[in-house]
């Protein structure tokens, strides 16, 4: 099999940079969905994470919102969540992908899939030494919109240090938390600590500028304009 590396951030003249590549078959699974979808190729350099969405439906729309995503060998492990009212299915398109559900790991080999149950605590994640490809039809879009803010952010520098690249701190994370509390609740902590959290630390973040989301982050010519395409 020839890989294509691709996924790397650009510089200011477009030209790729050395940062974090993401290497891909080329006829694979992975990059015919992409190659199906109108969207550009995200990625969280800090996370280790690259992705595109394939469909992001708009309230009148009964789709279902959903994301094809990668992890590196290194790519970071989410916390675990549980979503209140809707199911998540994960599908292995490219690898062996982890998702651990109430501290149960299952292992999806390519072409194998799952579906977690409201209220089941779960997160996923990479165990290989190789990247791994999956699909995922998230319960709603502003799990998309968190993915994508957070791989923004990142892209611009808020994480890292010497204009480097790294992951949310502390406050970008209760930032998120509160952005999806009507459907998804992070179980790291108990939810009346969330809740005094959300309502001291994410009120003065809020009153310095900043948010959990923005839609800048959510547009294709940011993405086309920070990260190397796949040649397709």
């Amino acid at each position: 099999m020839v890989s294509q590396t691709t996924g790397r951030p650009l510089d200011d003249t477009g030209e790729p940079t050395e940062g974090p590549a993401l290497e891909i078959d080329p006829e694979g699974r992975a990059i015919e969905l992409f190659s199906e979808s109108p969207h550009a190729l995200a990625s969280s350099p800090g996370m280790g994470m690259w992705s595109t969405i394939l469909r992001y439906p708009e309230s009148s729309e009964k789709e279902t919102p959903a994301m094809l995503v990668w992890l590196s060998p290194e790519a970071t492990t989410l916390p675990a969540h549980v979503h209140m009212e809707s199911t998540e299915v994960f599908r292995s398109v490219k690898g062996e992908l982890t998702v651990v559900v109430d501290d149960s790991p299952r292992h999806l080999a390519t072409g194998e899939e799952l579906t977690v149950e409201p209220g089941d605590p779960h997160y996923f994640q990479n165990d290989t030494d190789d990247f791994v490809a999956f699909e995922v039809e998230v319960p709603w879009k502003k799990t998309i919109d968190t993915q994508y803010m957070t791989a923004g952010l990142d892209h611009e520098g808020y994480f890292g240090t010497d204009d480097g690249y790294g992951e949310p701190d502390f406050v970008q994370g209760l930032l998120l938390a509160e952005y999806v509390k009507e459907e998804t609740r992070i179980t790291i902590a108990p939810k009346i600590v969330q809740q005094l959290l959300w309502a001291s630390v994410c009120r003065v973040a809020r009153l310095t500028g900043r948010s959990a989301m923005d839609d800048r982050y959510l547009r294709d010519y940011f993405w086309e304009s920070n990260v190397e395409q796949p040649d397709i």
